[in-house]
Formats: C-alpha cells, sequence, structure tokens
C-alpha cells in the first residue's frame, strides 16, 4: 500500500471496507498496525489501525496535525498509539511511537497489508 492519503474513490476502487472499524473508547496506550490514511469530510484524515488485541479502529485528525500524530510513520509500520480525553470527555490522538517501521511499498497491493486483517 503506498504511504498516501486515499481518497473514497479510491477506496471504493480498491473494494476497501471500512464498516467495521470503530472509534476508540478509552483513553491510554495501546499497540498495532497503522493500517491506511484516508480522506474525510471538513478538513480531516482518517487514520486506520488494526490493534494487537484485535479491534480495528479508527482515529480522525484534521489534515494539520498529520505530520505532527503520524507524519514520519509510513503504513504498515507497527506502532504504540497514546490516546487522550480531552475537556469535553471525548478521546484523541495525542501521540504515535514506531515500534518497528514498515517497508514502504510503491503501489496500490492491498492484499499483503490491509486484506490480512479484513478477516480478523
Amino acid at each position: 500500500m503506498m504511504n498516501k492519503i486515499y481518497s473514497r474513490a479510491e477506496m471504493r476502487e480498491h473494494g476497501i471496507d471500512t464498516s467495521d472499524y470503530v472509534f476508540i473508547d478509552k483513553a491510554g496506550d495501546v499497540k498495532g498496525t497503522f493500517l491506511l490514511k484516508a480522506d474525510a469530510r471538513n478538513k480531516m484524515i482518517r487514520l486506520f489501525f488494526h490493534l494487537d488485541d484485535g479491534r480495528k479502529i479508527i482515529t480522525p485528525v484534521f489534515w494539520w496535525q498529520i505530520e505532527k500524530k503520524v507524519g514520519n510513520i509510513d503504513v504498515g509500520s507497527r506502532v504504540l498509539l497514546h490516546y487522550k480525553q480531552n475537556g469535553t470527555g471525548g478521546i484523541h490522538l495525542e501521540a504515535a511511537e514506531i515500534i518497528e517501521a514498515a517497508k514502504t511499498i510503491e503501489n496500490d497491493d492491498f492484499s499483503d497489508l490491509f486484506d490480512s486483517f479484513s478477516n480478523k
């Protein structure tokens, strides 16, 4: 999978179904694999992770936060995610750390990465 932000049209074209991804519901640290960056509404980017405990989560960030949150992390990397609770009770991604860096894939081959998590 290329290390880029995919549009909704590209996700449809590749048959990527993210309907079973949910928002994280508790603050804390979790480990997982960074799967995909995708466009969203209102100047947001959607980040998709498959956690070690089996959960599939989606994390929205504003486009201007992408560099601070995951800008140097390649899709496919193993990461430690730090989620915090904000003043209104919502949970947001505070930071992400690389545990094991991924090898960058130079094409849109989703079979080795995204598909491996789709049936878990």
